[in-house]
């Protein structure tokens, strides 16, 4: 299976030079943990929380992307609210590193809303490992060799609104979009644009019904549309699914090159006041499946007592 790297590798470098670059990775667990793509997020549960996620795309495909997540985030005095997110994403030897400082002003607009407005900035280090390329040769692949390990400046915002059983927020990921240049052949080249809604709907004393929905395009590439439907049991236990598909609404590729439809389980759990874990397993729908998947854990740890979950 090594030579999937080097194919892997080979395709990202290609798509690069097209301005179809590395995007910003998704995850499936995101509604859970919004700071990863939204700033304004930041602190919304009103806690001090530190939150480790994996994710494995494409089970037994060697090669395949992983990404690795963590996160902390907490309120401060008078509306202030911080954290840091450090991400590395690694697809065959191409691999990124992102450290990002997240700032949230956050304020009551009604009696039962909250309007929050958040800036990220930081660093992200763009690389390849070539101990991962067979038969890498400088004179045989000129743009190979001039791939460095280099690092770019980022920032993101975002705004947030929430209240008891709605919440929505916009944010803007990447908007120092960096090109590519002559040290360089995989960055990400568009800022991307997300849009989240979602709600609370009781069903009974002790279940609630959670929808939610995210559209995400940088008006390039094709559109992801997550449709997400969860069930609240207790405020402890939640299980549900999600359907995520790609819309080709600002592009003319080919039909067959928008990203991978997939269903998606979802289960996470408060094995104690402080301690949250999570799963979630990608069926994924299009030819490029292994029909393995993709599966992803996280592990969320209340380091001051929760008051929103």
């Amino acid at each position: 299976m090594k030579k999937i790297t080097l194919i892997i590798s080979i395709l990202i470098m290609i798509s690069a030079n097209k301005a179809e670059a590395q995007q910003i990775p998704l995850f499936t667990q995101y509604m859970f943990n919004g700071t990863y793509i939204n700033p304004a997020y930041t602190g919304s549960k009103d806690a001090m929380f530190a939150n480790l996620l994996y994710r494995k795309q494409w089970i037994g495909f060697s090669d395949a992307p992983q990404t690795t997540m963590f996160s902390f985030d907490g309120s401060l005095a008078r509306g202030s609210n911080i954290g840091f997110i450090y991400v590395n994403d690694q697809l065959g030897a191409n691999y990124t590193n992102s450290f990002m400082v997240d700032y949230a002003f956050r304020f009551q607009v009604s009696n039962i809303g909250r309007l929050s407005f958040g800036l990220s900035g930081g660093f992200i280090n763009y690389g390849v490992n070539r101990n991962k390329l067979i038969n890498y040769n400088n004179d045989i692949d000129p743009k190979l060799a001039n791939t460095g390990n280099i690092w770019k400046p980022n920032i993101d915002v975002g705004v947030y609104f929430d209240m008891k059983n709605f919440y929505a927020g916009f944010s803007v990921m990447g908007i120092l979009s960096n090109k590519s240049d002559e040290t360089i052949h995989i960055t990400r080249e568009y800022a991307n644009y997300f849009l989240t809604v979602g709600g609370i709907i009781p069903l009974n004393d002790k279940v609630k019904f959670l929808p939610s929905a995210l559209v995400k395009s940088d008006f390039k590439n094709p559109v992801n549309i997550d449709i997400n439907a969860m069930l609240e049991v207790k405020e402890r236990f939640w299980i549900g699914g999600s359907y995520r598909t790609g819309m080709l609404w600002f592009t003319d590729i080919d039909k067959e090159a928008r990203q991978y439809d997939a269903l998606s389980f979802i289960f996470e759990a408060m094995v104690t006041d402080r301690i949250r874990l999570g799963a979630a397993y990608d069926f994924d729908l299009t030819k490029i499946s292994n029909n393995n998947g993709s599966i992803e854990l996280s592990i969320g740890y209340y380091i001051t007592k929760p008051k929103r979950k």
